[in-house]
């Protein structure tokens, strides 16, 4: 995806390098809403040291609660192995994208500077926990990754998260996936959900009441990352069969 540098966007240039990510999408942000209510609650938590500060969320009522809520932290707070906590800033907020009976899908998205910087990157992970498990759930485990779904995630519905950033102008978004080679989408699909070197693509997925959403990252010009949602109606072919928790959540639609 290096080859992406070389896409001249004058008028995304100018968008403020300083400015944080903002909450996602505003259908992103009804997704919690709309989803049938569950007989366990969800808290805000915190970490904080220095110029780190990461909220996460807080299982509560909920039998299993210690082991999800480790599990939560964990993830939400690993992306701290790729600063420094003296030296850098990172500023990351949550919001929970979906929660049923059988899945949480938690999004992060904030932004990061490093010493020596010259400007802040806007940053995006997620999280996905099974909760009847206490366990990771990747992308992976839901989808079968393949030619067709690469199809499928090009075709699908862009979601900005900054109301000042919409690469759906000028065709951005179609010169942006149709640069994509299909062998390298498929590698960082796999890989995807990682936080880390071993996913140096910056991939992560997460789930609604209606698509699994997918996030590629993508030059500093263009907001370092891109998320498209593909809706489940589309999904029937790739879905893993035996998939309980996901064939669940579709099933409560």
């Amino acid at each position: 995806m290096k080859h992406w540098m070389l896409i001249i966007i004058p008028f995304l240039l100018l968008m403020s390098c300083n400015q944080k990510a903002e909450v996602h999408s505003e259908q992103a942000k009804n997704s919690n809403d709309t989803s049938i209510k569950k007989s366990y609650k969800v808290e805000s938590n915190n970490y904080s040291k220095n110029n780190i500060n990461i909220k996460y969320p807080k299982i509560i009522n909920i039998t299993n609660g210690d082991k999800i809520n480790a599990l939560i932290k964990e993830e939400a707070t690993r992306i701290i192995n790729s600063y420094s906590e003296e030296k850098d800033h990172l500023d990351i907020n949550y919001l929970i994208m979906l929660k049923s009976n059988d899945l949480i899908s938690i999004q992060y998205t904030g932004s990061a500077f490093t010493e020596g910087a010259a400007y802040p990157l806007n940053v995006f992970y997620t999280s996905n926990i099974d909760i009847n498990k206490g366990s990771r759930v990747k992308l992976i485990d839901l989808i079968e990754v393949n030619e067709a779904f690469v199809e499928k995630f090009k075709e699908g519905d862009y979601k900005s998260y900054n109301e000042d950033l919409n690469l759906l102008d000028n065709g951005v978004i179609t010169e942006v996936l149709s640069g994509s080679n299909s062998i390298d989408l498929i590698s960082y699909f796999k890989q995807s959900d990682e936080v880390g070197q071993v996913n140096d693509s910056g991939t992560f997925s997460y789930i609604t009441q209606d698509a699994i959403g997918v996030s590629i990252s993508v030059p500093h010009a263009l907001g370092d990352h891109l998320e498209m949602e593909i809706s489940f109606s589309n999904l029937l072919d790739n879905i893993k069969k035996g998939n309980k928790a996901l064939l669940g959540i579709m099933a409560e639609k």
